[in-house]
């Protein structure tokens, strides 16, 4: 049901575009759904470059950017070192964004305002009279805890103190906000039982499914580099899994496909059989030809956007278990899961070697996702409950 339309003030870390990042991808596709029947405001720090007109249309009435030199965030952030705001959250919330927000809400009459992420957690106690819903996308918490435990030294520290500032974070803007949201059930399990669990997706038009003109032994890992998670895992995997899959396959190829790789995945394309393209026009490209996607994630949190785009365009998958977070599959019907480097090479090789195998994964994926993972789907569940928590005035639990 979509209810009557509401004028919601909509307030983000990042403008939504370009879409290199879950948050502003999540934040685009939903903004996309909600603008059809919502008067939206987006409130975000301004761009470099000014977004074109049709860019901001697709998402919103009215977009106002927030202008702060980049120097100042960084001293705001170095001046929080010793307090207890998390840092990323001080990185994001400045008093210009904080002041902004206010002024709107006094001056023009909103139905509810709409937080997308604990990065601007400080916004809240701006608008104390209005209905308030925050969409955690993930427990920002759980991803520190877990880059903690693949760090060592001063960083291990530095790290483990930021998760437990962002769980204070988190647990405040849980009990002070009517309705909050986030993209998988292990991250609702460390926010509270009272956060509604609704899926990020995949434009299936956008990401077609494919099974002819794939290249043979191309293995493809997709996501952004620049995140800690997916760099570790292209970095585990380039090094361990890779030579025992090209000691079975010897033809078999790696991609690393995705924005903004640091120095130590640049350098895996050194490596024997590995290329590492960087930020690329279109993902769906590199899926496409692939034989096969790989997930070997140890770390991170939320729901995993790369699995279910290679869901969706009919690349099979191997991952870890830590998919299981977020995408409701299962070993040998949607995907193949491996718990150690032994065990994912095995799985490689196996579906590399296998046809028939390959074409029944990649089917019953693509069934899965359309049926449970799209943005429409997610955007529409989200609406209802705004619209709940507005009609009924009080806290949805």
């Amino acid at each position: 049901m979509r209810g009557a339309a509401m004028n919601i003030l909509f307030v983000a870390p990042r403008f939504p575009d370009p879409l290199i990042q879950g948050d502003r991808l999540r934040a685009r596709q939903f903004l996309r759904v909600l603008r059809r029947w919502h008067e939206i405001t987006l409130v975000t720090p301004a761009t470099p470059e000014l977004p074109d007109a049709a860019t901001i249309a697709d998402m919103c009435d009215r977009w106002v950017p927030v202008h702060e030199p980049r120097w100042r965030a960084l001293w705001r952030v170095a001046s929080h070192s010793i307090e207890t705001l998390p840092l990323q959250t001080a990185l994001f919330s400045s008093p210009a964004l904080i002041r902004t927000v206010r002024d709107l809400a006094h001056h023009q009459s909103f139905d509810l305002l709409y937080l997308h992420t604990a990065r601007v957690a400080p916004v809240v106690d701006a608008v104390p009279d209005l209905p308030k819903a925050i969409d955690f996308i993930d427990a920002l918490s759980l991803n520190m805890y877990r880059r903690a435990r693949c760090q060592g030294g001063i960083t291990h520290w530095l790290f483990d103190i930021e998760a437990r500032r962002m769980a204070e974070c988190e647990q405040y803007l849980s009990e002070i906000c009517d309705v909050q949201f986030v993209s998988a059930v292990r991250d609702r399990a460390f926010l509270g039982p009272n956060v509604r669990v609704v899926n990020s997706g995949v434009d299936v038009a956008q990401f077609p499914y494919v099974e002819q003109g794939r290249l043979n032994d191309l293995i493809v890992l997709t996501g952004r580099m620049g995140y800690f998670p997916n760099a570790d895992a292209a970095v585990s995997f380039a090094s361990n899994v890779l030579p025992l899959v090209r000691h079975e396959v010897p033809t078999a190829r790696l991609q690393i496909v995705g924005a903004d790789p640091p120095q130590r995945v640049r350098a895996l394309a050194r490596l024997p059989g590995v290329e590492v393209t960087g930020h690329v026009p279109r993902i769906q490209d590199y899926l496409q030809r692939a034989t096969i996607a790989v997930a070997p994630l140890r770390s991170g949190s939320g729901f995993q956007t790369k699995v279910a785009e290679a869901m969706a365009s009919g690349t099979p998958v191997v991952a870890t278990p830590h998919i299981l977070d977020s995408l409701d599959v299962r070993h040998d019907e949607h995907v193949l899961l491996a718990h150690d480097d032994a065990e994912m090479a095995a799985q490689i090789v196996r579906l590399l070697r296998d046809a028939a195998l390959r074409r029944r994964l990649a089917r019953a994926a693509r069934a899965l996702v359309e049926q449970r993972y799209t943005w429409e789907r997610s955007a529409a569940a989200i609406n209802a409950h705004l619209v709940a928590v507005v009609q009924q005035g009080k806290k949805i639990s």
